[in-house]
């Protein structure tokens, strides 16, 4: 497959999307992050649901979280926010703490490398949420 065949499935609050280039998902990206109650996005390979990036974005603020695959080996993004921030995560309202907030555009960096790799973007540091073996 070329880099101009690749594809990504984005599930937005508004219906699933397939984007055939970053520049698509990261407008996705920013006009989440200008709604008033913020937005979420689901980001993976249209040919398989794993691994994904799940991208909760909010003004500058955003907090990801890298999904391995089906087993539970999560990742949460670490930041060093200087406040709260309370996310929309589908129907439910969750408050952030600031170490796991990042800005914005670094979220939009971390989708370009995981469009490019499909692995875990190197330039977000990461904290497991599953206990490593």
């Amino acid at each position: 497959m070329t880099s101009s065949d690749k594809r990504m499935c984005v599930s937005t609050t508004n219906g699933d999307i397939i984007c055939r280039g970053k520049a698509e998902i990261a407008e996705l990206i920013r006009q989440g992050a200008a709604l008033p109650q913020g937005d979420e996005i689901w980001i993976s390979d249209c040919e398989q649901p794993y691994p994904c990036l799940s991208i909760l974005m909010k003004g500058s603020a955003a907090c990801v979280h890298y999904f391995q695959n089906d087993d539970g080996e999560v990742w949460q993004s670490c930041g060093d926010f200087d406040e709260e921030v309370t996310f929309l995560a589908g129907d439910e309202a969750w408050t952030a703490p600031e170490y796991v907030i990042i800005a914005l555009e670094q979220a939009i960096d971390g989708m370009e490398e995981f469009w490019d790799t499909l692995e875990r973007p190197k330039c977000i540091g990461w904290d497991a949420l599953w206990e490593e073996e």
